[in-house]
């Protein structure tokens, strides 16, 4: 529709929005003219003072539905309360198909109802959450599908401590990303696993976290992303946590990237060396070394914990060496000092016996208390077992058939093709490593404030 025959009010725009609606391409064709109306019109009622948003059908007109709604987002005043509610309703019911075709203006919408969900609930727009987690499943192609609310999603749970309340969608791996009907760049993908990460943390679900950090660590890259520097110190802290050491990285990770965290995360390298010799003075001089450098990086909290995870590495280290210790000879082993110290190690020993750890018992018969420690009992042949190997067998063979897929359809690009007769021609493979280039040195051993762990969201 040329622009001299563009509604002229809100009346006209309705009357053409119900037009042909049963029309083949109507949605196609409809966007790009909604796209050249004026904002005002979207603020506007109609001649006789009635609200758009309750003339037309929230099903059927989804895609003109979420361009009022979006525009009454971005309005100086809205009526907060009334617009949430209709915001909520359009959650439930949108035509997904509509919507993707204009990713960025739903976007606008979710955001929105953020915002006012805050202005209503007094600085708290926890009523947002669980209605946005439900428009991701909806509005995605399938649940492994990547979008453009993933990341905004799961920075709002974290904010809010909502940490339960993400898993429906963390739980989904990213395996597909449609960059055209949900407008995602490669910023969203670093967040929303980043974001992801610090979830987990804040669940104590270290080896998901890890996991999500080296998605974040490994993405393809030219240029290092801050994301990636600040993933990467994360991911040194909860490795500890979880292996007691740096765990390895893939070999694709981008040579850029393996350059530019050995440059600038010298701090949490010397630390993760310290926490491998499993001296707990050594590891605390280095703590007090770069409290600064962990307190300016928002990272205090999960290094704190790690002074507290040297104890249960050494005691895991006893394990292999006796079968039965005092309390008193646990302490001085692993350095627990003070008079309270081995009961201090009987502490340790419990939680760890309670969480699956070591396998152990204790007994007060003896003075000062003995320390029995065990094989682990589990035989692995038990119904639980086998349903659980089952489970990971499927995973194993879904994701086996996405990567067979993928390859097929990375095989028949012209991207792929074009750079395969370069790299025939002698080429070199751009963000490849190069001669003396070293991958393994990260396994051998602020710019995001808001949301970056400062003790605020983890203790």
């Amino acid at each position: 529709m040329p622009n001299q025959n563009l509604p002229a009010n809100v009346d006209e725009l309705l009357q053409f929005i119900s037009m042909n609606v049963n029309s083949d391409g109507y949605d196609k064709q409809l966007a790009p003219v909604l796209k050249q109306i004026p904002p005002q019109y979207y603020l506007q009622s109609t001649s006789d003072n009635r609200d758009p948003l309750d003339l037309l059908d929230q099903t059927i007109f989804s895609l003109p539905y979420t361009y009022f709604l979006a525009a009454r987002c971005q309005a100086d005043r809205p009526n907060t309360a009334r617009l949430i509610q209709y915001i909520l309703q359009f959650l439930t019911v949108f035509d997904a198909n509509q919507v993707r075709l204009i990713p960025d203006k739903f976007l606008q919408v979710a955001q929105g109802l953020c915002r006012l969900a805050t202005l209503y609930g007094n600085g708290n727009s926890v009523i947002a959450i669980k209605p946005l987690a439900n428009a991701i499943q909806r509005y995605a192609l399938t649940p492994n599908h990547l979008t453009n609310l993933h990341q905004m999603f799961v920075k709002e749970c974290l904010l809010l401590k909502c940490y339960k309340q993400a898993l429906p969608i963390l739980q989904n791996d990213i395996t597909e990303i449609d960059v055209q009907s949900t407008a995602i760049s490669y910023t969203d993908h670093l967040l929303y696993h980043y974001y992801g990460a610090m979830i987990y943390i804040g669940l104590k679900n270290y080896e998901r976290a890890l996991y999500f950090l080296k998605l974040v660590i490994s993405a393809p890259a030219n240029v290092t992303s801050q994301i990636q520097i600040e993933a990467y110190k994360k991911f040194t802290l909860v490795s500890l946590l979880l292996h007691g050491k740096i765990a390895q990285l893939p070999k694709y990770t981008a040579n850029v990237v393996f350059r530019s965290v050995k440059n600038q995360c010298q701090a949490y390298q010397d630390y993760a060396s310290a926490f491998e010799s499993l001296n707990v003075k050594r590891l605390r001089n280095e703590f007090n070394k770069w409290t600064d450098a962990f307190r300016k990086d928002k990272n205090l909290g999960l290094a704190k914990q790690t002074l507290d995870a040297i104890y249960r590495r050494n005691i895991q280290q006893l394990t292999q060496t006796y079968l039965t210790l005092s309390l008193a000879d646990i302490a001085d082993a692993v350095g627990l000092e003070g008079h309270d110290a081995p009961k201090m190690a009987e502490s340790y020993v419990l939680r760890m016996i309670e969480s699956r750890e070591i396998f152990a018992t204790i007994s007060h018969s003896h003075q000062n208390g003995m320390v029995s420690f065990h094989d682990n009992p589990d035989r692995y042949d038990t119904s639980l077992t086998i349903t659980q190997l089952e489970e990971q067998i499927n995973k194993a063979t879904t994701v086996s058939e996405r990567v067979i897929k993928t390859d097929r359809i990375v095989g028949c690009s012209k991207e792929y093709l074009q750079k395969s007769q370069h790299i025939l021609a002698g080429g070199a493979i751009p963000g490849g490593l190069g001669p003396g280039d070293d991958p393994d040195f990260l396994g051998g051993g602020g710019g995001y404030e808001n949301f970056i762990d400062d003790g605020k969201y983890f203790s």
